[in-house]
């Protein structure tokens, strides 16, 4: 990322990576990744210790980046247009997501940990609404269903009494809803948070707590917050509907057309560019924190590493 410094610096590829140097590539790290997780460096006593919780969390978040950058690979090669910009924002946080628990410490785990509360207690809170709203719903088709019924009653004693006037027609049945309550419950999960209390931990935050730790500790001289631009870009053109994804699915013409699918791009492969450089620099940093040889991940690093003045897969003002 521009800005952000790792083991080493030097100049980045001056050509757009091929396919199958980047597959190569993704293979070499992905594989390092394997190789340091495997080793002794973390087998970890499970002690419950602040040390140690950070030590579980720093490897697992690195884990998931490994396994989006995997996913996207394999949705590049499969031209998965909308799975690769998914997978690529998504990498993107995940990334800031490792970053900001390795740089941290326990601290950033326990605001992670808080994050999450915030998000299951949302969802307990909108399955308690849906299923108040219902019982209520519920509860008023019936007493309309009752009142119906009895009207209706009425109405079939007096056709039948009165066969030589005009039948009177019956009121329509209201709908009682069908659908039974959610049994979603994530209450033990809350419950298991303790005196965590709940607290949203949006990725700008995370952002602008990186841009703040990046001098201090050694990782970047300028301000993250470009990061936060491309991902919210990410998120207008592919991740959320909006009028500007579907431009891209009509065929101009004196008659326009639905396209099957969106036109090929060179996309994919410039996102599976960046989704490389952003996993090579969290993997070179949570490695070798744990001593763990990490030439793959700074050869990469170094190999895809952005330049303000360069050509790059992601320029900050591109």
């Amino acid at each position: 990322m521009i800005g952000m410094t790792g083991a080493g610096d030097a100049p980045r590829q001056q050509s757009r990576p091929t396919r199958e140097e980047l597959s190569e590539a993704t293979s070499r790290l992905l594989a390092e990744i394997d190789a340091a997780f495997a080793s002794d460096r973390w087998a970890l006593l499970d002690t419950r210790t602040p040390q140690v919780t950070w030590r579980m969390y720093d490897g697992a978040a690195l884990r998931y980046c490994a396994e989006l950058l995997r996913e996207l690979a394999a949705a590049v090669d499969g031209g998965l247009e909308y799975a690769v910009r998914s997978l690529a924002r998504s990498l993107i946080e995940a990334t800031v997501f490792s970053l900001y628990i390795h740089f941290g410490g326990h601290g950033a785990v326990v605001a992670a940990g808080q994050a999450t509360r915030h998000s299951a207690e949302g969802v307990q809170a909108e399955r308690d609404r849906i299923n108040q709203n219902l019982a209520a719903s519920k509860k008023d088709a019936l007493r309309r269903l009752e009142k119906v019924r009895a009207h209706n009653a009425r109405i079939a004693r007096r056709n039948a009494s009165r066969p030589d006037l005009p039948p009177m027609a019956p009121l329509p049945t209201p709908h009682v809803p069908q659908m039974e309550p959610s049994r979603v419950d994530l209450s033990d999960l809350i419950t298991g948070f303790g005196p965590i209390q709940a607290q949203a931990l949006p990725v700008s935050v995370m952002i602008d707590q990186l841009s703040g730790w990046a001098p201090t500790q050694g990782f970047g001289q300028e301000s993250l917050r470009w990061i936060y631009l491309d991902y919210r870009r990410l998120s207008m053109n592919g991740t959320h509907a909006s009028t500007h994804l579907l431009d891209e699915l009509f065929e101009p013409g004196n008659y326009i057309r639905i396209a099957a699918r969106p036109a090929p791009s060179e996309l994919g492969l410039m996102l599976w560019d960046v989704g490389l450089y952003y996993t090579a620099f969290a993997t070179e940093w949570v490695l070798s924190a744990a001593d763990c040889p990490t030439p793959e991940s700074t050869r990469i690093r170094l190999w895809t590493q952005p330049q303000p003045n360069g050509r790059a897969p992601w320029q900050q003002n591109g």
